[in-house]
């Protein structure tokens, strides 16, 4: 009796540490290696600057200064 009780324990033991072991390797296969890159963001969340330009340096084909709907971001 006292050696069944023992293999029972023993039983319950492993499959509970299989168990774990299991959640263990899923959830640190889940987890991301590194860091994921910061979003890159301009000025306004709009992709141009507040004052309504592309910024300084930045060349525009001239159709697009004359067009009104390009040269502000087609509001």
């Amino acid at each position: 009796m006292r050696l069944l009780t023992s293999l029972a324990l023993v039983t319950i033991a492993y499959a509970a540490l299989s168990r774990v072991n299991k959640l263990h390797a899923a959830r640190s296969s889940a987890r991301p290696a590194a860091k994921p890159e910061a979003v890159q963001t301009w000025e306004g969340e709009g992709g141009g600057l507040p004052s309504g330009g592309p910024g300084a340096g930045v060349k525009v084909a001239p159709a697009a200064v004359s067009d009104p709907d390009l040269a502000h971001g087609g509001l």
